[in-house]
């Protein structure tokens, strides 16, 4: 039980801020006028040669010069990387010189923590425009329907039935080593991150290499 709790813990504060599904082929999407144009996501990795889980920050870097690397809560085994203007966010964590990314995190739809939204699509076509009913055509039920808390609001109680509490709709890996969760306002889906939670619950939820010395 402790262990489930440090996981939601994760995922509450990521959206706050692989392994490979089964292959389908895409279905019509909407608001597709230049398909070319969209980078496509695959659950429980990212984008695969473009950012996704285990990729380097310093490959990162390379492709989107001017992201932003900041230390996560001080720690130098932890970091958060946003790329702004193209819609994603991230957290890499591991060595010091060789950050890993254990989270990444694409706008779908809207500007969310200052970021654009990105031209994405799942490879289900879960994109800009795409309802909670698209949502589960394309993946079924999910396993798990979180809450969005709002920051400084940690300790509130949230009403899962209220329309306008943001709500992640959660799917897990076959092995449950990942998990990826869809960001749904309203109605809408807007965001999808996928977390590979290992690595995280190592570095982030048990607060770095400095914690697990004491």
């Amino acid at each position: 039980m402790r262990q489930r709790s440090g996981r939601r813990t994760i995922t509450l504060f990521l959206l706050a801020l692989p392994l490979l599904a089964a292959a389908a082929p895409d279905r019509p999407t909407k608001g597709d006028s230049r398909p070319e144009d969209v980078r496509r996501i695959e659950l429980h990795v990212g984008i695969p040669g473009f950012v996704y889980i285990g990729q380097s920050v310093t490959d990162l870097v390379k492709k989107f010069p001017r992201a932003s690397v900041v230390p996560f809560a001080g720690q130098d085994d932890a970091a958060m990387v946003n790329i702004a203007d193209a819609g994603i966010s991230c957290i890499a964590v591991g060595a010091p010189k060789d950050l890993k990314l254990a989270s990444v995190g694409f706008n779908l739809d809207g500007v969310h923590e200052g970021m654009t939204e990105g031209r994405f699509r799942t490879s289900k076509g879960i994109g800009k425009g795409s309802t909670v009913n698209d949502l589960l055509e394309a993946y079924g039920e999910p396993g798990e329907i979180l809450a969005e808390k709002p920051r400084g609001a940690l300790k509130r109680k949230v009403n899962l039935e209220d329309p306008a509490v943001p709500k992640m709709y959660q799917y897990a890996s076959e092995d449950g080593s990942v998990k990826t969760f869809f960001l749904v306002e309203g109605h809408q889906v807007k965001r999808v991150v996928v977390n590979h939670l290992a690595p995280l619950d190592e570095h982030i939820v048990k607060g770095g290499k400095e914690d697990q010395k004491k």
